[in-house]
Parts: structure tokens; C-alpha cells; sequence
């Protein structure tokens, strides 16, 4: 059919559709042709006008459609019939539709005739715009699904604070890894991550700047691998590595120390930094397993035998380390116990000054004797304690234990010495920690100048600003601050000014050859110097033999404690000890 736009004659409203010859009029069919017109404003459908030819058309614009009737046209039909109704009326009529039908305006007066033809056409342009507009629907509806699909997806295997994948899409990822192995005999090497003293972190400084850490981790961690590496976010602050396509296990170890290198700068948030490390835990498979639960498992394993040896390291999986692990859940049991069973007990290591011998200070060191494990270890149980949080009820429970020691020897006629106590971040990051210490120092009557607590490099770094803020709130009040093993961190000079800092700790337990022109003696002279330019007190650990005291007291370093000065005592063997107020050091 060709569409044809009517000339001033027709309105905007009114469409012409040319009629084939078969479905004109008897009196028509040689005409060269004829158009049907229709009115297309209707709210139920196109109504028709009548029948016109294209002479008409451009002659009589005006015309009115009388002289198109044939005389063998049907009683006619109202103008305003719908199309469908009318359809339905000729079927009622009796008449089919291979004949005209003659219509006429409401007022009688004729308009033209209706063929069984335009019908058709009329009824396909009707379907041909509904099947479209259903076609533009559908198109629609489909792109709503997919995008919708591509969320649920997405929801469903990625993280929604990191946008990594998540322990579903791991875990799939992993199991094929181990179908591949199966294949082509590479080994899967899985890694198992978890940052250390995050909760402290989240706790202190609030879930935004969490967040924030978290996504900025998963960062460097996914710069410290290849693009065809799997790094998730499997929960909190743990996060899984796998190394596709692995050659050699010793992949493992150098993607861990990749990782260790990129967290060791500061985080900057603003005006804020933060300093973060991780405890890494490597299981290779087959070696440490042939199925993902106990890849998992071994890699977790391994991680908390990291976090054993001081965090910020690698470890790889051992059949060892189940029976450490085992050995950690009973400690962590046990340990809940340990303070309301009075388990736990206080020692005091002494430090001398080592010219004179004369006892300066105590060191306060707890120890455990469980009921059910026995000696434990302090560097066993103390770093499970830091874990779950327990060293703040530990820590309060030696300060005021420490205190009414110092007042029992108080009684008896002994001097007051300077207590040390080392300090654990979970108990600096405790918002009560200075308040709670100060209101400990009232009750006992113990001197905030005898009162030192031991930090680490690391804890100077971690939260600087915080830190900053109770250290100086503390010294203010006359309690000193010493960093321990001073140079095994990652102070620098220019950051260690900054905070209260009183005395260096400096650790001889690694030195092996203590000859004045020994590479040794020079790292140790030279951090004695470093002490001495900050106008801070250097005290050695670990002085073992009389050479120690000879190398250190020539280079300026008057207090020391170790195994020649003495072992950690009991309080009352140390209070026989400072009634004699001495140690014999037997310097050569």
C-alpha cells in the first residue's frame, strides 16, 4: 500500500491509503487510482471517510464524496462506528466482505464507501504499531533484567567495600585452580592475609576511616600481584590470594614480601596517617593439602603462626603449626580463666646502672601458671592476650598488683624504684587509659616519676596523632616513656623527636662479636650517639657476659639488664635484693 498525505483538502488527522483494483468498486476498478481516507484523531481507532482518485484529490480539495457510490453499495453505516463494531455488524448483516459499504455523517449526508480491503489494512497498521510498541517494551524490559542479573551478580561475589571478589567467588576460583593442577601439575599457592590491630584501629578512629583503610589496603595488595591473580576480601580484615599458574612455591614468598614492602608506608588520610602491616599465612597445595577446605585451613593456620613471631612476616604451613594452633585455642580458653583463678602472677627483672651496680629500676614482667597447661610462657600467652583484648584486664590487674608490691616494700624500709611496664596498643588505644592510671597513681601512692611505660617503634607510629596526644598528656605529669628495642622498627629520627620519649632500649641479644672495629660494635655505638643527640637515656637488654658491660660503659651507655645482671625474681627475692641495693657485675 502507498501512503499518500492529502493536500489542504484533508487535516493532519487524515491518512490516505491507496486501494488495490480487486478491492475497488465495480465502477472504479479501471480507474488508474483510487485512496481510501481515513480519520485518525479517533480515540477508539482510524474511522472512514470515503474513496477519492488522485484527480479528484488535486482538482476538488474541497469536494464531498456523493458521485464515488456505487449503486450496488449496502445500506450505509454511521460515520462514528467504531472499526471493530463495524466489522462485527456486516458479519451480523449477513454480508461478507467482499462488498463495500456505503457511510454516513451523524446528519445523514453521505461520505463515501468502506472496502473489506481498507479494513485489512487499517486492522495490520493497528497490529504493526502494537507489535512495535510491545517490541520497544520488551527491548526495555530486557535491559532492566540484565542490568538487574549484573547487580545481583555483582552483590553476590564482590565485596561492597573493596569491590573485590568475595569468599563465593573465591572459593570457586580456588576450586578450579585445583582442577588445573590436576591437569598440568603446577602447584597452587594459596595466601592468607589478615592486618594486624585492625580492630583497634576501627575502634578508635571509627568505621568510615576503616572502610577507607581497608579499600586503600586491598590497593597495594592487588598492585603486589599479576593481573591473572585472585585477590578477595573474604570477611572483616582478612583477605586471600591466589596465585595463578604458579611455577614454583617460592612465588608465594615473594608475593608476601611484595605485599610487606607496599603496606610499609603510611597511609594519609588528610591531615591523618596511619601505619598498618599484615600477618601473611602461605599453603601450598599438594603439599598442604589437595582440597580447598584444607588449603584454607593450613594457609589460615600458618597466618596465626605469623602473627606468633611478631606480625608484619610470612610464614609458610607446617605440620607443626596444627599442634601450635591447638596449643593457641587452649591458651585463649584458659586464659579467660586465668585472672579470676589467680593464676597469674608478677616477676620484676632488675636494671643496674653499670658503673655503680645499684638497682634504678624494675622491670614488671607477669607470668602464668595455668592448673591445666602449666608454665606458660609469657611470649605465649602475652600475644594471644593482645588479640582478643584481654591484655587490658591484665595490664590493670599488674599496675595495681606492681603498686601493692611498691607499698609493701615501701613498709619495710626500701627506697622507692622506677616500675617499667610494657604497653600494648590495645591499651593505648583505650580512650580510659590515662585517666585510669592517673586514678591507679592516687590510690597507691606511688610517684608518677617512678611509673615508665615501654613502647614499641611501631605503636609511635600507629594513630601518631593520638598517640601524640596521651604521651604528652601523661609526661606532663611527670611519667616517663621509653621505646623498646630501639632500631628493629621503623622510627625515623626526625618522628621519634616528636613524642616524650625518655629512654632508648637497645637490644644486644643479636650481637655476636662485640670487637671495637666489628660491624656490630659500630650499629651499636652508633645508636648509643643517635640517644645521646635526643638527650635520652640508654638502657641495653640483654648484657650477658662482663665484655658488654666493659664495650657499653666505654661508649657512654650507663644502664643495662640481662642474664649477668640478674633473672626476672619473685617479689620477695627482689625485695631481698634491693635491701642489699647492689649487683656484683664482675667487670673485667
Amino acid at each position: 500500500m502507498t501512503l499518500v498525505r492529502a493536500r489542504d483538502a484533508l487535516c493532519d488527522s487524515r491518512i490516505v491509503v491507496r486501494v488495490e483494483a480487486d478491492a475497488r468498486p465495480p465502477r472504479d476498478r479501471r480507474s488508474p487510482a483510487i485512496y481510501a481516507v481515513f480519520h485518525t484523531d479517533e480515540p477508539d481507532g482510524s474511522r472512514f471517510l470515503g474513496l477519492v482518485t488522485e484527480h479528484q484529490i488535486a482538482r476538488f480539495p474541497q469536494r464531498i464524496f456523493a458521485d464515488l457510490i456505487d449503486p450496488r453499495v449496502p445500506p450505509p453505516v454511521a460515520s462514528d462506528t467504531p472499526l471493530e463494531q463495524l466489522i462485527h455488524a456486516v458479519g451480523e448483516r449477513g454480508q461478507t466482505l467482499g462488498m463495500p459499504l456505503a457511510v454516513l455523517e451523524r446528519d445523514g449526508s453521505f461520505l463515501g464507501v468502506l472496502t473489506p480491503h481498507s479494513i485489512v489494512e487499517v486492522l495490520l497498521e493497528r497490529e504493526r504499531r502494537l507489535l512495535e510498541d510491545a517490541r520497544k517494551i520488551n527491548a526495555e524490559i530486557r535491559r532492566e533484567a540484565d542490568k538487574a542479573i549484573e547487580q545481583l551478580d555483582i552483590k553476590a561475589h564482590y565485596d561492597t567495600v573493596t569491590g573485590l571478589p568475595n569468599r563465593q567467588l573465591f572459593c570457586d576460583r580456588l576450586l578450579q585452580a585445583l582442577a588445573a593442577h590436576e591437569r598440568d601439575g603446577n602447584p597452587v599457592v594459596l595466601l592468607f592475609l589478615d592486618v594486624d590491630n585492625f580492630k583497634s584501629i576501627n575502634d578508635s578512629l571509627g568505621h568510615l576511616v576503616g572502610d577507607r583503610l581497608l579499600r586503600a589496603t586491598a590497593e597495594r595488595i592487588r598492585t603486589a600481584v599479576r593481573d591473572g591473580d585472585t585477590v578477595a576480601r573474604i570477611g572483616g580484615d582478612e583477605f586471600t590470594i591466589l596465585l595463578n599458574g604458579a611455577k614454583d612455591t617460592l612465588n608465594g614468598a615473594l608475593v608476601a614480601q611484595k605485599i610487606l614492602d607496599g603496606l610499609a608506608q603510611p597511609f594519609v588520610f588528610g591531615a591523618q596517617q596511619i601505619v598498618i602491616s599484615v600477618s601473611i599465612g602461605i599453603a601450598v597445595s599438594p603439599a598442604d593439602g589437595e582440597t580447598m577446605e584444607q588449603l584454607l585451613r593450613n594457609a589460615d593456620t600458618a597466618m596465626y603462626h605469623a602473627k606468633s613471631r611478631g606480625k608484619n612476616n610470612y610464614q609458610f604451613f607446617s605440620p607443626e603449626l596444627n599442634v601450635q594452633a591447638y596449643r593457641r585455642q587452649e591458651i585463649e580458653r584458659n586464659l579467660r580463666c586465668a585472672l579470676l583463678q589467680g593464676e597469674l602472677g608478677l616477676s620484676y627483672a632488675p636494671r643496674v646502672d653499670l658503673r655503680s651496680g645499684r638497682i634504678v629500676a624494675l622491670e614488671v614482667r607477669p607470668f602464668w601458671l595455668s592448673s591445666e597447661l602449666g608454665d606458660v610462657p609469657p611470649d605465649d600467652f602475652i600475644p594471644v592476650a593482645e588479640e582478643t583484648g584481654l591484655i587490658v584486664q591484665i595490664g590493670i590487674w599488674a599496675f595495681r598488683t606492681a603498686c601493692a608490691h611498691a607499698a609493701v616494700w615501701r613498709t619495710q624500709g626500701l627506697a622507692d624504684r622506677c616500675l617499667s611496664f610494657r604497653l600494648s596498643q590495645r591499651e593505648l588505644d583505650d580512650p580510659q587509659f590515662g585517666d585510669r592510671i592517673m586514678s591507679l597513681l592516687d590510690g597507691c601512692g606511688l610517684e608518677p616519676e617512678n611509673l615508665q611505660f615501654e613502647l614499641s617503634e611501631r605503636m609511635l607510629m600507629t594513630h601518631a596523632a593520638h598517640t601524640l596526644a596521651v604521651l604528652q598528656e601523661l609526661s606532663n605529669r611527670g611519667i616517663r616513656f621509653s621505646v623498646g628495642d630501639f632500631g628493629t622498627g621503623n622510627a625515623s629520627l626526625r618522628r621519634l623527636r616528636r613524642f616524650p620519649i625518655d629512654e632508648l632500649k637497645i637490644d644486644l641479644s643479636s650481637v655476636r662479636d662485640i670487637e671495637p672495629d666489628s660491624d656490630d660494635a659500630a650499629v651499636i655505638t652508633a645508636m648509643i650517639a643517635m640517644a645521646k643527640s635526643l638527650r635520652m637515656d640508654v638502657v641495653a637488654v640483654g648484657v650477658e657476659t662482663p665484655e658488654h658491660v666493659a664495650f657499653l660503659l666505654e661508649r657512654g651507655c650507663r644502664h643495662g639488664q640481662g642474664r649477668l645482671i640478674g633473672a626476672p625474681l619473685p617479689p620477695e627475692r627482689i625485695a631481698a635484693l634491693l635491701a642489699g641495693d647492689a649487683v656484683d657485675l664482675f667487670v673485667a
